[in-house]
């Protein structure tokens, strides 16, 4: 059986029709501070980005584990600066080494390993890698946005800074969309892979992501790009224009940078491994309870399929089961396929439910940045920042559709009724209803559009009073979101029209309700045969799901530091500051969705704010210098006390030792207690709606899809509180000059963490007789299950430990064969041990080593080589996911894809710098997955199957992109 094409979605039919014939680290690592420290020195205040030169060459003869090594003056590469001050502590102090290990990300290996936006290239380091963005089956929530993610943690634990100051939320969930920072103005971009809340305050238990602007910068830069798939889709465009100008005798400073993208994205099915069916389904008896399977599909059909009657004797309703309607309203007999479940079978006529997202979401935004900064004296300045960013989406996440779980009712009387149906019930006298299954593809598929404007502005001074540094600033930032559900059946007018009956009056088709209300408006609605429908009919029925988001954030802040004396063994030094800041937000949906009258989606208006008020300090002491095994021996030690208007006070604190026994070792460890607060959705949400695939243990777990789930939020929820220990050592041999290693540990406890129970965890606990979970179990007089019930709750915990490993070397060519080549090399290796979760009710379940249904193999790395000579330059980068299990709760008893092989990916670029041509320009050709990879079969367990892990895996093929730089 072959479906029509939808006549708006021409594309997207031919993938629907043709389905049905068939079945780092690194990536941006690179060049950051050879030999690499990931603790290297501290960031100044939060607005201090430049290096003093005065003090640059003592604290770099001082930290042998801090030198840099540039390449020869007559290549190409990249100058790197002598003292690089980083993200681990708010104390600028020249030549000290956090105890934090920090990885610092420059810009130009951040546009090497992906030229096209900020969160693709940092998607390539290993702790970065479950990062969201526009790749399918992310939900309603976040199109086209792209959130980070520090070790799969969650978005909400992972704190983004823009030039140490935090950023307006672009979602409920309190997270930065990094598609709006001014990309043509980031510098390096600071990774901080251990807790930081003691210093930078609540969110940043999984650590911080800090983007560093270059304030100073003087000329104009531009660059644009534009890149196509193998395939010849998800074309994209990029362009940037970045100037800078010096004015009033260097007293005045201004920049500005523009940024435009558009990515057009890769249509459901446009791959074949995205087109086969790939999907779970129960197993037969005897066997394990699911197994993965190719062709899978949903019972039903596009032009509606009588599964039974009801009324008659069983004979009489089974009679009808099994009659499908084609174009037209012709009848034939259903096909079953080869494998029959309840909900589900193998080939056959069903509906193939994985072509209806898109494997990539397209996007289209644009961003703005605007600085001044004006010296009112030699030691005082004053500077304002404006930027302004919008995202535009729209993607399909489903189709309008009648399930087992709530079919179709048709009258024996319905007016639209083909006659060899109408022959059938007048043989079966008895039968007075017919259950229909149909997914109604008229009009297309369930679109969602998102847009989103977001503005921030900051106003502040920087200065130095009394020997000591001060600076403070004022930020409001305000993102407004609008997020539409198109094309969604409203769910009364649908069962109104489709009970359509012949008007005795007239004898024209109506809908039964209008002999009775002749003014209800509805329009009778032909479900038999796709494309039967009339168009009034549609409009009758569909409408569309609007929420008006708006999300506030202001924050004032006051930060000194300086000297407090002279000690033993060198300058103690501190830091103290304090911060007010105000969350808002502020939902408002259509009268329908607040009615609950749509199939999808039902938003609900909610409104909430808090207020924080916090205070710390942080001080760093030299204990030993320049003695026997003790070059120098530091300690830093912060603390914060943090007062929530929902929630109350609690504290953060942090201590840590670096300690350096000889030149080329420094050993470090940090323990730290963090924290994050519940953010506005989980405190004050009100009915947001999702689907879930779940097996029913009460009904011998029968695997059933699209049960709709309701979330709320809860308002007594406490901050979460994390203990975060960090150990490790830097090793920069002298005997091998550029080579840098480093090596870290990382443990992760976090208590009463916030999380909702799946809507597996809420039934499988209900099924083991709790009371709390039973009541958020919604079931029919016949005990079928009809939806689920969710809100956050302080979970007991969550814990992760592992290793992240960085190696790199750096050395001319010149050193070894006649030439004036140079060569780098960086290794960013990540191991995750552990990633545990405890619910209440539920034995510990560890994620590590899971790659299916979740984002955490126990090995990534990522591995990079960049060479240099004369104008020329050609970047390799080699991206590795370990091997892993598919589900690591579920034994071969239970699914049978137990294991899923290792992955890695090949990315190139070749570039040529023409030195003529103003500050110097470049050409380059940019190739991802240049051996065009396809992800490993690793089919979704949800309502809308995938045929692979969309958050791991590469699901775009080989990628050609051709860019131009240049600098004036």
């Amino acid at each position: 059986m072959r479906f029509t094409a939808l006549p708006s979605l021409p594309r997207r039919a031919l993938l629907l029709a043709s389905a049905t014939s068939t079945l780092l680290a690194p990536a941006a690592l690179a060049q950051t501070v050879p030999p690499i420290d990931r603790a290297a020195a501290a960031a100044p205040q939060p607005d201090e980005t430049q290096a003093d030169p005065q003090t640059a060459p003592e604290a770099v003869q001082r930290q042998g584990d801090q030198t840099a090594e540039t390449a020869p003056t007559d290549t190409a590469a990249p100058q790197i600066a002598s003292d690089i001050v980083v993200t681990g502590s708010r104390i600028g102090r020249s030549g000290f080494t956090t105890p934090t290990p920090v990885t610092v990300i420059n810009t130009d290996q951040l546009v090497k390993s992906s030229p096209s936006t900020l969160a693709d290239s940092l998607r390539t380091i290993p702790a970065l890698t479950a990062t969201t963005g526009p790749q399918r089956a992310s939900g309603t929530q976040g199109g086209g946005q792209a959130f980070l993610n520090l070790r799969n943690l969650g978005t909400v634990r992972t704190l983004t800074l823009l030039d140490g100051r935090r950023f307006v939320a672009a979602s409920q969930f309190g997270t930065v969309d990094v598609n709006l920072l001014p990309a043509g103005l980031v510098q390096r971009v600071d990774v901080v892979t251990g807790g930081a809340s003691a210093a930078y305050g609540s969110d940043a238990v999984a650590g911080v992501v800090n983007f560093v602007l270059d304030t100073k910068y003087e000329g104009l830069k531009g660059e644009v790009t534009s890149g196509v798939s193998t395939e010849g889709d998800n074309a994209e465009r990029r362009a940037v224009l970045t100037g800078g100008i010096a004015l009033l005798d260097d007293r005045l400073h201004l920049i500005a940078s523009a940024e435009y993208y558009k990515n057009e994205g890769i249509l459901e099915g446009a791959r074949d491994w995205a087109r086969r069916g790939s999907n779970l389904i129960n197993g037969p008896a005897g066997g394990p309870a699911l197994i993965s399977a190719q062709d899978v599909r949903v019972i039903g059909t596009y032009g509606g399929l009588i599964t039974g009657g009801s009324g008659g004797s069983a004979a009489q309703n089974a009679a009808f089961r099994g009659l499908q309607f084609g174009p037209g309203g012709s009848v034939s007999r259903y096909n079953f396929g080869s494998y029959l479940t309840t909900t589900q079978q193998i080939g056959g006529d069903g509906v193939d439910s994985e072509l209806f997202q898109e494997i990539n979401r397209p996007l289209e935004r644009a961003a703005f940045f605007g600085r001044a900064e004006y010296d009112l004296t030699s030691n005082f300045s004053v500077f304002g920042e404006a930027s302004y960013g919008t995202t535009d989406t729209r993607y399909s996440t489903s189709v309008n559709r009648h399930q087992t779980t709530n079919p179709i009712t048709i009258r024996r009387d319905n007016a639209f009724l083909p006659q060899d149906v109408r022959a059938l019930l007048a043989a079966n006298p008895q039968v007075s209803t017919l259950s229909m299954l149909r997914y109604s593809v008229e009009g297309g598929l369930t679109d969602v559009a998102i847009k989103t404007d977001t503005g921030r502005y900051v106003g502040g001074f920087k200065g130095e009073v009394a020997g000591l540094k001060i600076n403070g600033y004022y930020q409001h930032g305000r993102t407004k979101q609008r997020t539409d559900v198109l094309n969604n059946e409203i769910t009364a007018n649908f069962t109104r029209a489709v009970d359509a009956v012949v008007n005795p009056a007239n004898g024209q088709i109506v809908c039964r309700s209008t002999l009775t209300d002749p003014g209800n408006g509805c329009s009778p609605f032909n479900v038999f045969g796709q494309g039967s429908p009339s168009a009034a009919a549609l409009a009758y029925t569909r409408g569309t799901s609007r929420t008006n988001s708006t999300f506030k954030e202001d924050v004032a802040a006051i930060n000194v530091s300086g000297t407090a004396f002279e000690g033993w063994a060198g300058p103690i030094s501190f830091a103290t500051g304090f911060e007010y800041r105000k969350e808002q937000a502020e939902l408002s949906v259509d009268p329908l969705s607040r009615a609950g009258a749509f199939l999808f989606a039902n938003p609900q208006p909610w409104s909430g704010d808090y207020d924080v008020k916090e205070g710390y300090l942080e001080t760093i002491i030299p204990l030993l210098r320049d003695v026997t095994l003790f070059r120098d021996l530091e300690f830093n030690g912060a603390v914060r006390y943090t007062d929530y208007s929902t929630s109350g006070g609690v504290t953060t604190w942090k201590a840590g030792l670096s300690w350096k026994p000889i030149d080329s070792l420094r050993l470090r460890g940090t323990r730290s207690r963090d924290i994050r607060a519940p953010n506005l959705s989980e405190l004050f949400t009100s009915g947001r709606t999702n689907t879930v695939t779940v097996t029913d243990p009460f009904k011998g777990n029968v695997r059933l899809s699209g049960i709709f789930v309701t979330n709320s939020g809860n308002t007594a929820l406490q901050p979460e509180k994390a203990d975060t220990l960090t150990l490790g050592a830097v090793f920069t041999p002298s005997f091998v000059p550029g080579l840098s290693l480093s090596v870290d540990y990382y443990d992760i406890k976090i208590n009463d963490a916030i999380g909702t129970l799946t809507g597996q965890q809420t039934l499988d606990q209900a099924f083991a007789g709790n009371v709390i979970a039973q009541s958020l179990v919604q079931r029919d007089a016949a005990g079928n299950l009809t939806g689920l019930l969710a809100f956050p709750i302080n979970l007991s915990e969550l814990t992760t430990n592992g290793v992240d490993i960085e190696a790199s070397y750096r050395v001319p060519l010149s050193s070894f064969i006649d030439t004036d080549a140079t060569l780098s090399l960086r290794t960013i290796v990540s191991y995750v041990g552990e990633l545990a979760t405890t619910t209440p009710g539920s034995p510990s379940i560890d994620r590590a080593g899971e790659v299916g249904i979740s984002a955490n193999p126990h090995w990534r790395f990522n591995a990079q080589s960049d060479f240099y000579k004369g104008n020329f330059n050609v970047f390799n980068q080699v991206r590795f996911i370990g091997a892993g299990r598919y589900d690591n709760t579920r034994g071969p008893a239970l699914v049978d894809l137990q294991n899923i092989k290792a992955q890695a990916y090949w990315d190139g670029q070749i570039g040529y710098k023409f030195d003529q041509v103003g500050k110097g320009a470049e050409l380059y050709l940019n190739v991802s997955n240049i051996l065009n990879t396809k992800p490993p079969y690793a089919p979704g367990d949800g309502s809308i199957p995938v045929a692979t892990n969309t958050a791991l895996y590469d699901t775009s093929g080989r990628l050609f992109r051709v860019g131009a730089r240049f600098s004036f």
